[in-house]
């Protein structure tokens, strides 16, 4: 029997998405062979991403016209509205989920390159995931994970039921999708991008609010509701292993070898032994200043970045410590107050709303201001 018009169209978009997130996998691969020589002498934290990538998509050049925005997109944010911010693999681009839409910006330029509607029944917008070319952008949704094919314009769902979290596998081979409604309780769904096809499902106790690979691709971290962090070792995939306080936030980082997660917990950050639970060093901020809320490391850098929130006055000026050490860094400018916050995959950018002004800023790692996103 021949498949139905529907099911033809959507399969075919698959393909052209699959095609895209290939051409990525081949250059990781082709990083991995001839950066065998770095590893010997730098850890896997120093090495950044690969320079050597196939053409990134998401720029102008690279998104399909119908994508650009037919209004202004939004610039200032009240800090009582849940939005996320995430940076593209070449960190060109920062998306910013919002509930209804996705707006993608060329933050160098201050400007919008495209609006992405979502659906507006996930609350809190779900974060994005770039394939590591940059060509296809995926967000969670009511029913399912939505792919969305920058140069065409074209969509897909993938999966089922309600999808929170995703995150692209840094070989692009793999999409990590946390869903909810699993008879067997298997939250955690591993897709394959270029069929659609769940290749496997992994156990969790809760739902999944966001996922984060390591950079080598051998660690899958997951916050869960209430409940801590889910670790999964992708080379034994059916053990799962849970760290943390329960304090069930998104406020985690994954350190790039997979070796330690960052975690905050209570009025510091610490870094955890994923294998143990164990916590194998602290960072301490200065006493009463602001609540830490969220956490992020620069692998350019070898940072620990914190931002903190103060009841009254809103975001405080984050605070950051050197990852080996765990001294603070001290810096000639006062660092920007910002809430919520990302760190590019280079580790050399920290975008975040600004207080005060409400709006979303881009700082290089000295933190330097060096874009805003504005109309």
């Amino acid at each position: 029997m021949s498949p139905s018009p529907a099911r033809a169209a959507a399969a075919a978009r698959r393909r052209r998405v699959a095609v895209r997130i290939a051409a990525a996998a081949g250059a990781a691969a082709l990083f991995v062979t001839t950066g065998v020589a770095l590893t010997v002498t730098l850890s896997s934290e120093d090495v950044l991403p690969a320079d050597v990538q196939a053409p990134d998509c998401s720029s102008p050049v690279g998104i399909d016209p119908a994508l650009v925005p037919a209004e202004e997109p939004r610039t200032r944010f009240s800090p009582d509205v849940p939005f996320r911010l995430s940076f593209s693999p070449n960190g060109s681009v920062l998306a910013v989920s919002q509930v209804g839409g996705v707006d993608l910006w060329d933050w160098d330029r201050s400007s919008p390159l495209a609006a992405i509607p979502t659906d507006g029944s996930v609350v809190p917008p779900s974060p994005v995931t770039f394939s590591p070319n940059g060509c296809v952008l995926v967000h969670g949704g009511p029913e399912g994970a939505a792919v969305t094919d920058l140069p065409t314009g074209e969509g897909t769902l993938v999966g089922g039921g309600s999808v929170h979290s995703v995150a692209f596998s840094p070989d692009g081979g793999t999409l990590a999708v946390g869903v909810e409604g699993d008879p067997d309780h298997r939250l955690l769904h591993l897709i394959d991008p270029d069929t659609g096809e769940t290749v496997s499902a992994l156990a969790g106790s809760a739902r999944l609010g966001a996922l984060r690979y390591s950079a080598d691709g051998g660690t899958l971290v997951g916050s869960e509701d209430n409940a801590g962090f889910a670790v999964w070792r992708l080379d034994r995939p059916g053990e799962v292993s849970l760290i943390g306080d329960g304090s069930g936030n998104e406020a985690f980082a994954v350190l790039p070898d997979g070796s330690g997660v960052l975690l905050v917990q209570s009025d510091r950050v610490v870094l955890v032994d994923p294998e143990t639970g164990g916590v194998e060093r602290e960072f301490v901020p200065p006493s009463g200043e602001g609540v830490l809320v969220d956490v992020a490391y620069s692998r350019s850098t070898g940072r620990v970045v914190a931002a903190r929130l103060d009841a009254a006055m809103g975001a405080e000026s984050v605070v950051a410590w050197d990852l080996r050490t765990a001294e603070r860094i001290s810096l000639a400018g006062e660092p920007p107050a910002v809430y919520p916050m990302a760190v590019s995959p280079s580790g050399n950018h920290l975008a975040g709303l600004r207080a005060g002004s409400h709006d979303i800023a881009v700082y290089d790692m000295d933190f330097s201001l060096v874009g805003v996103l504005a109309q």
